[in-house]
């Protein structure tokens, strides 16, 4: 049972409502007025149907109780005289209700308005732009949150309020009630009569007493009324008591009529003084004849109790009693008046004399028997002692747990709330939470309790010291969420989630998580936070952690909402599929699949370098986002009108059930570029100077910017075809295994010059709801200036963003004839195919860059080829495309090295008719083909033992295949190119070899062997017929031996094309290599010395070691910019390049083998830094095609001994016998010259140190020489050699001593082997 409610008017002046509004926040703030609003006396008022319309007909749909209730707002002077005492009350209040209000109403509609009144002031967050995290963010948010929920006093007052038990308290019992008829009812005073001759049903029920209740009796006279009200009035007072008969005259016209209530004209108002009436006269004679009756009443039943219990100990007559079961109403009892007694005297104020009736009524009722009565009196025994300042908590505690066994729940529940209100005064936080946990967990009580129960008990536990109880309080705050949720107050339900998940967030607790996220998704959709719904789903379904149930339930109820509670079924961001930002690659027209994009993108910045472009052109055909850091800030890309733009996206369904998306596609916006309309020039002229001023009128319209952002259903479909939006898209239907991943290829197709941006894809989930997702691509941050690296600052990835111009040439490349397969050094002749597909204009300056530079030779031959000087080069083709041309560009490609190659080629074109936004293009093509090995090269080159400028070169040639399976190849020719050297056939002189010798079936090898001269000595040979099997042709600058091993055979031209040209593709990819490693071998080199120069040395001879140490490390790293120097100088003077061209019998294919820049010139000495060990096997192709690199050769010296071999001599007429030797020594060298000193060896003079042997010869004569060889030039030293007897001696004791620098030099022991006989003869 409920009381009336005050309602606060709309219409009243300010400073009423501002009274209002500060009684309120009193009342809400201390229990005390809480408890005073819940036991306020009430007076009834019965009115006539014709009352009601009256008041009705005035506006807001009023009434006259409601009426009534202004007028006890304010404070209200009381005396009332009880026996005795004298009570003066300040502060009087009376509830004015109608019988309605006593009516039996649903329990539940009373609590759903209780909740709904605090409504107002229900917020999103706790506090704004806050999230708590941890402990330690708990005295921060304290502070600046000191009410988290300011609603919470507002409940508690509205529910002590509005909660009454008739059974078991009379506060609701009235203590006057007013009669009102209208002047217009046909018989007011008969009406008056019979209004309450008969009590209503609800005071027999109640056992209401109406006996000394006062009876206030008005009429209602309306303006408009033709009746005589003064002559009904003088009717009621002489039918009535005329001091308690009342007109009241009412303007209809007004709201309330005219009986608003207004502090400054109160006392003019009539209703006033009735108000002032009541409670002065009526309701004190009430409380003075209640009391004083009931308290008659209760001493004679005690009386007649006490005669009955002594007639039943002394024999008596026994009598019949009620147990206490029973309920005390359905008999005149003594509980009941004890009962009614106690309530007066609370409504007075009395405490004391309320306590100790309260005790008394308490004492006949157990707990057992009559649970609800006696929490009831122990709460209002609680309650007596809180008004008086005495312990009051154990009461309250009986009365909590018997209402809980009476099944009183809500009656607990109130309990509850004042309870926890003492506690929280004492800062039990710890208690206050427990007990408000407690009275949550009942199972009857009603959601939006138990919800402001739990958030309570969650906040008072981030209150106990001297450490909160953090993870607890976060929990209690959730079930406050699961319990608002149930309420139906998704408002109050999203705010405790949002504030649990910033603690929950990224703990990795699956099934918090997941309930967390899962409600966060629900009541975002509910409050219209479509974008926060969107964060919480893709939250809830990245870690992939449900089960296939769950997912597919969360699917289902996700869908569910959303085509609820969204508009036309667009809900914007998606959760899912989820997108690979990073595989996100932008291709412009003539996309094909191809991993290796970054070949292509070093290609194109090869094109870039080469060009010296400093703006950032758009390439076709793969991505190109990628720019130099020294290039201007990045622009937007460049599309062409009508061309495809391809975006292949990476999309994969995170979840374990199938997904279907229809119609995926790529959403943009698309803006026009503006305008410019016109320009004027005005001059302005004056007598000191002539200014001209030029002012450009732009009438710049604002360019409307169009997007597909919507759904892309049928009608839109239509749109988009009939070319109402600028820019085409290829929907595509898309279904996801489980955990599947897909690279899908979407395109857009623009139709309008302007601006286009790609936001994402546009796609309709399951069927059901559209919306997209957004491609979130990684921003670069920028560090060029000092401003930038001190903030963070990012530059704006535009890979998406085109500017779409107008139309260009678009070209097509391909090959044609390009072979699967390939041998090793085997050469093929195919074309390339170049298309222009345009049919408005033509292109020009067409230029290729290729993966390989080495494989291909562009052209027919040497006239028409196309050919590069440096590998970083592109090649120039002199071709000319018009609109819709195909030009066959004829080239040549050569197996190089063995293995599986993709050959890309890039070509760059122009437009004729030029392009400011669009400055070249590029094209591309690619083929893949094989390479198998042929044969095998290996040399090796010795010094020649006769000439001192003559070497011998050794050539193994074999077919590495076994197995018989592979192929045979024939040797058909060999040849040698060099700028100052040829070869000779040292096998034979004037025949060709037996062709078996130069037929290598698998497995098998043969060895050839040439000498090597130069090229000045023309030594050839011919045969009968005339036909020479030797040719040498001396070139410009360079000499060319051909030597064919097949007789009347035409040969082939080595100088001519492309044979040449290849070998020089393969000289420049053998140069660069043996640049990096020379580089890299002068690094280690400059790091060794600068570790040595940092080391500390303590004394003289360390110090002259390093001194030593750091001279040939200098020596070393000049020795090797030389070499770095002679790289780069083609036909160096001590190279030689040889060429073996072979035929195979597979489709009579054929090839030429290099081996370029054999080194030949010797050294005699062992140091591995200087040189390799003279007469070793290089070996020139391998089977993979590589090249093994020695560093050249530093020390160009060869020297040999010429004497008489067999000598005769007497020694017994000449003891000894001294033989005339010359030591020639040749400086092999173009260039350099050598310093060098001879000097022979004494006899006990050894090599070798651990040998203690004499020589059986001794040197005579001038036995050092000082000798400074120019480039090319040869000397004889002469020697004398001295022996004493006869024998056989090897003439090699001398040593040459080379000046490497002021500081080194570099002793040579000479190794070779020169025998002279010594013969003796008498």
């Amino acid at each position: 049972m409920t009381q009336a409610q005050i309602p606060t008017q709309h219409n009243v002046i300010s400073q009423q409502s501002q009274q209002q509004a500060q009684l309120q926040m009193m009342l809400y703030k201390d229990i005390k007025y809480s408890i005073n609003s819940w036991i306020t006396p009430s007076v009834l008022v019965i009115s006539s149907p014709s009352v009601s319309k009256i008041f009705q007909r005035s506006g807001n749909n009023t009434s006259l109780e409601q009426v009534f209730s202004q007028y006890i707002l304010e404070k209200k002077k009381v005396n009332i005289k009880v026996n005795d005492s004298s009570y003066e009350l300040n502060d009087f209040k009376v509830n004015f209700v109608t019988l309605k209000d006593y009516e039996q109403q649903i329990q539940s509609q009373i609590l759903k308005d209780t909740s709904s009144s605090i409504d107002s002031l229900t917020t999103d967050e706790y506090h704004p732009n806050f999230k708590l995290r941890t402990k330690q963010d708990v005295p921060y948010f304290q502070k600046i949150c000191q009410e988290p929920t300011p609603w919470f006093e507002k409940y508690r007052h509205q529910f002590i309020k509005s909660l009454h038990n008739l059974d078991l308290e009379t506060f609701t019992h009235p203590i006057a009630v007013v009669l009102a008829v209208s002047s217009e009812d046909s018989n007011p005073i008969g009406m008056l009569v019979k209004m309450f001759e008969k009590p209503p049903p609800i005071f027999q029920q109640l056992g209401i007493e109406v006996t000394n209740i006062p009876k206030i009796y008005m009429l209602i006279h309306p303006d408009n009324a033709h009746t005589e009200s003064e002559k009904r009035l003088n009717e009621m007072k002489t039918t009535f008591n005329q001091s308690t008969s009342y007109l009241l005259r009412v303007n209809t016209k007004e709201d309330l009529c005219g009986l608003a209530f207004d502090h400054s004209t109160s006392h003019l108002n009539p209703l006033t003084n009735i108000i002032n009436g009541i409670l002065s006269k009526d309701i004190p004679t009430y409380f003075e004849k209640e009391i004083g009756g009931l308290n008659d009443s209760i001493a004679t039943n005690k009386k007649s109790f006490f005669s009955k219990v002594k007639a039943f100990r002394f024999g008596g007559k026994k009598t019949e009693e009620p147990t206490e079961t029973e309920n005390p109403k359905n008999s005149v009892s003594v509980e009941q008046s004890i009962r009614k007694v106690a309530d007066l005297y609370f409504l007075l104020q009395d405490y004391e004399n309320a306590l100790s009736n309260y005790k008394t009524y308490s004492k006949e009722f157990n707990s057992d028997k009559s649970p609800g009565f006696y929490a009831a009196a122990n709460e209002m025994i609680g309650l007596c002692n809180y008004m008086i300042n005495k312990e009051c908590e154990s009461y309250f505690e009986i009365s909590y747990n018997n209402y809980i066994k009476s099944g009183l729940i809500h009656c607990a529940a109130r309990v509850t709330l004042i309870h926890g209100y003492i506690m929280k005064k004492k800062s039990n936080f710890k208690g206050l939470s427990d007990l408000f946990k407690t009275t949550a967990e009942l199972r009857d009580i009603d959601p939006f309790c138990s919800a402001i129960l739990w958030e309570q008990a969650g906040f008072a536990l981030l209150q106990t010291t001297p450490s909160p109880m953090f993870r607890k309080a976060t929990m209690r705050i959730v079930m406050a969420g699961d319990k608002y949720s149930e309420a139906s107050k998704r408002k109050h339900a999203l705010r405790c989630y949002s504030f649990s998940y910033s603690v929950y967030e990224s703990r990795d607790w699956n099934l918090i998580d997941d309930h967390l996220h899962l409600s966060l998704v629900r009541y975002s959709f509910f409050q219209g936070h479509t974008s926060d719904a969107i964060l919480f789903v893709n939250k809830l379904l990245e870690k992939n952690c449900q089960s296939f149930q769950k997912q597919n339930s969360i699917i289902r109820e996700f869908l569910y909402i959303s085509k609820t509670y969204t508009k036309d079924n667009y809900i914007g961001e998606l959760p899912i599929p989820s997108i690979n930002n990073e595989s996100i690659s932008v291709h412009l027209n003539d996309y094909s699949p191809d991993g290796s994009q970054s070949v292509w993108q070093e290609m194109e910045e090869a094109f870039k370098k080469e060009a010296q472009i400093t703006s950032k052109p758009q390439l076709q055909g793969f991505d190109l986002w990628k720019r130099d850091l020294y290039f201007e800030a990045e622009k937007e890309r460049t599309a062409v009108v009508e061309e495809q733009i391809t975006i292949e996206v990476e999309i994969k369904n995170p979840l374990q059930i199938p997904l279907q998306f229809n119609r995926v596609h790529l959403v943009a916006t698309f803006k026009e570029l503006p305008i410019v309309d016109s320009t004027t020039t005005t001059t302005t002229t004056t007598t000191t100077t002539t200014t001209t001023t030029t002012t450009t009128t732009t009438n710049q319209a604002e360019p409307q910017e169009e997007s597909n952002m919507s759904p892309l259903d049928d009608l839109a479909m239509n749109r988009m075809n009939n070319g109402s939006l600028p820019f085409k898209v290829e929907p595509i239907d898309i279904l996801l295994l489980p955990s599947e991943t897909k690279k899908i290829v979407f395109s857009i197709q623009p139709l309008r010059p302007g601006n286009l941006t790609v936001k994402g894809l546009g796609l309709c989930m399951c069927g059901a709801i559209w919306g997209k997702r957004e491609f979130k691509l990684k921003n670069k941050r920028l560090n060029k200036t000092r401003q930038q690296r001190e903030s963070i600052v990012y530059e704006p990835n535009l890979s998406t963003t085109f500017r779409v111009t107008c139309p260009m040439p678009r070209l097509e490349a391909h090959f044609v004839d390009f072979p699967e397969s390939l041998y090793h050094g085997e050469l093929r002749q195919l074309k390339l195919v170049l298309k222009n597909c345009s049919n408005k204009m033509g292109l020009k300056n067409v230029r290729v860059r290729l993966s390989h530079p080495t494989a291909i030779c562009f052209g027919s031959n040497s006239d028409d080829a196309s050919c590069i000087k440096k590998l970083d080069q592109s090649v120039f083709l002199d071709v000319a495309l018009p609109p819709n041309a195909t030009v066959n560009v004829p080239c040549w490609v050569r197996g190089m090295t063995v293995g599986r190659h993709t050959l890309r080629c890039l070509v760059y074109y122009e437009s004729e008719a030029g392009n400011t936004d669009l400055k070249y293009r590029l094209a591309r093509c690619q083929t893949q083909f094989d390479v198998r090995p042929s044969i095998r090269i290996s040399s090796l080159s010795q010094q020649s033992s006769t000439n001192l400028n003559a070497y011998l070169l050794g050539v193994e040639v074999d077919n590495p295949i076994i197995g018989g399976a592979g192929d045979s190849f024939h040797i058909k020719q060999i040849s040698s190119i060099s700028k100052h050297w040829k070869i000779q056939p040292l096998s034979y002189s004037t025949d060709v070899p037996t062709p078996s010798i130069v037929s290598l079936n698998p497995g098998k090898f043969t060895n050839l062997f040439f000498r090597i001269i130069p090229s000045t000595n023309i030594c050839g040979g011919g045969d009968d017929d005339g036909s020479e099997s030797i040719i040498e042709n001396k070139n410009d600058e360079i000499s060319i031996t051909n030597i064919s091993f097949y007789k009347n055979e035409p040969m082939y031209d080595s100088s001519s094309f492309p044979t040449f040209h290849f070998l020089e593709y393969e000289k420049l990819t053998i140069d660069q290599l043996q640049q990096q490693q020379l580089q890299q071998q002068q690094q280690q080199l400059q790091q060794q010395q600068q570790l040595n120069q940092s080391t500390n040395n303590n004394n003289n001879n360390n110090n002259m070691k390093q001194s030593t140490s750091n001279s040939q490390l200098n020596l070393l790293s000049n020795n090797r910019e030389n070499i770095i120097d002679n790289l780069l100088n083609d036909n160096h003077p001590n190279h030689i390049d040889l060429l073996i061209y072979w035929e195979c019998d597979n489709n009579n294919r054929m090839g030429v083998l290099n081996s370029s820049n054999i080194s030949f010139l010797p050294t005699h000495y062992n140091d591995p830094t200087l040189a390799i060990p003279w007469g070793s096997w290089k070996n020139t192709t391998s089977p993979l095609g590589k090249s093994i690199l020695y560093p050249s050769l530093k020390l160009p010296l060869r020297y040999q001994i010429k004497s008489d071999l067999f000598i005769k001599h007497n020694f017994e007429k000449e003891r000894l016998c001294t033989v005339p030797l010359k030591l020639q020594l040749s400086n092999c060298s173009f260039i350099h010259p050598l310093c060098l000193s001879v000097e022979t060896l004494l006899p006990h003079e050894n090599i070798d140190q651990t040998s203690h042997s004499t020589c059986q010869y001794f040197w005579t004569g001038i036995t050092k020489y000082n000798i400074e060889l120019k480039p090319q030039e040869i000397i004889n030293v002469d020697l004398n050699v001295c022996f004493a007897r006869s024998g056989v001696f090897n003439i090699n004791r001398f040593k040459i001593n080379v000046k490497l620098s002021n500081e080194i030099h570099k002793e040579i022991y000479s190794t070779i082997q020169h025998l002279i006989n010594i013969e003796s003869i008498n």
